[in-house]
């Protein structure tokens, strides 16, 4: 009987199905993105649910075969009050499910935490979104003005953290000097937000003509996904002046950046954390084949200030411009004239202090 309910259940659902039990833990993940990251942080094991890879524990989900009710909200409640959980966390801060839960289910804290750079069309019109009533506990942000847009459509009390994994990590010291780094981005094969093979023939040329070299660190952390990356940016870098790097943990990619003195990007999450480590930046805020200036730092809006370091036109004079500016300004006049005109644009909150706080508050509050 068991079996054969098993076997109707994977065919229709794809779900991986457990007999065993999880063990009673005071903090549950909603999916298994950054588990590592945050059991290392908290210094407390964790039961994770899987969302990305399905699977249900078949003693939990039982009684809601009989009832009819197939609903994961209800397999969470199930799983939540069998754990004796207080919190729920999740990093998939734009999944708007999520924050239909809070209605459904007591006796539990959530806490959401933004994890990428989010565009102006992540965030939906309130009336365009099909749930009713969104809530949460708290949610991180990124910096200050994420804020604003989160509150538009979720109910919640509000923190800025900054970059979860960024606040981790330690800084180290600079090891190159007027070096220059690009930060790959994925998708490169299409036309999207971040990629312009303008701007890529540009660059190009600039390390050519200065006699410079350029480091890419890579987007993949896969074989194949690497060997793609290069043949893809060899179409517009020779081996001359191009030095691809590859990081098979994001750990490492933390570590690659914090050796070079300045830091390329588009619109890359991983190149507003380098500002919070307080490398000099150098910004191409294109989309496709333009520069639209309002994509940097939003939902801040565009200054003028920024455009030292920031393109205002993609064509190779301008990338010039910026580049020049940036390799021949030393950091302290950096710190002092530039990045503190955008460090908030990612918030450094070491080793995640803040939301330490909150989880060891609400589970001494709980016992």
């Amino acid at each position: 009987m068991i079996n054969l309910l098993k076997n109707k259940i994977e065919k229709f659902t794809n779900i991986k199905i457990r007999f065993d039990l999880p063990k009673s833990k005071k903090i549950i993940q909603y999916d298994h993105m950054n588990s590592d990251f945050l059991k290392k942080i908290l210094k407390k094991d964790i039961n994770v649910v899987s969302r990305r890879k399905p699977e249900i524990y078949f003693w939990i989900f039982i009684k809601q075969i009989f009832f009819f009710d197939l609903s994961f909200s209800t397999y969470l409640k199930n799983y939540i009050k069998f754990t004796s959980a207080k919190i729920v966390i999740t990093f998939i801060d734009n999944g708007l499910v999520y924050y239909t839960f809070k209605n459904k289910i007591n006796n539990v804290h959530f806490i959401s935490i933004q994890v990428g750079n989010r565009l102006k069309k992540a965030f939906p019109d309130k009336n365009s979104i099909p749930f009713e009533n969104l809530k949460c506990d708290y949610i991180f942000t990124l910096n200050k003005y994420f804020i604003k847009e989160y509150k538009k459509i979720i109910n919640s009390d509000y923190y800025v953290l900054g970059a979860f994994r960024n606040n981790f990590m330690k800084v180290n010291k600079t090891q190159f000097k007027k070096s220059n780094l690009f930060i790959g981005s994925s998708n490169l094969y299409k036309m999207r937000i971040g990629i312009s093979h303008k701007l890529f023939s540009y660059l190009s040329k600039y390390f050519s003509d200065s006699n410079k070299k350029v480091y890419i660190l890579l987007k993949s952390k896969t074989n194949t996904g690497q060997i793609n990356e290069i043949k893809f940016f060899k179409k517009f870098f020779n081996n001359s002046n191009c030095v691809f790097l590859k990081s098979k943990r994001i750990e490492n990619s933390y570590k690659i950046i914090d050796k070079f003195e300045n830091i390329i990007f588009s619109n890359s999450t991983l190149g507003y954390e380098a500002i919070a480590r307080k490398k000099k930046v150098a910004v191409f805020a294109v989309n496709k084949n333009k520069i639209q200036r309002n994509l940097f730092g939003w939902p801040k809006k565009d200054q003028k200030k920024n455009n030292f370091f920031s393109a205002k036109k993609l064509n190779y004079s301008e990338v010039k411009r910026v580049l020049d500016n940036v390799n021949n300004c030393s950091q302290i006049n950096w710190e002092k004239k530039y990045y503190r005109n955008i460090r908030d644009l990612m918030y450094f909150d070491k080793d995640n202090y803040l939301l330490k706080k909150v989880i060891e508050d609400i589970l001494k509050n709980s016992n």
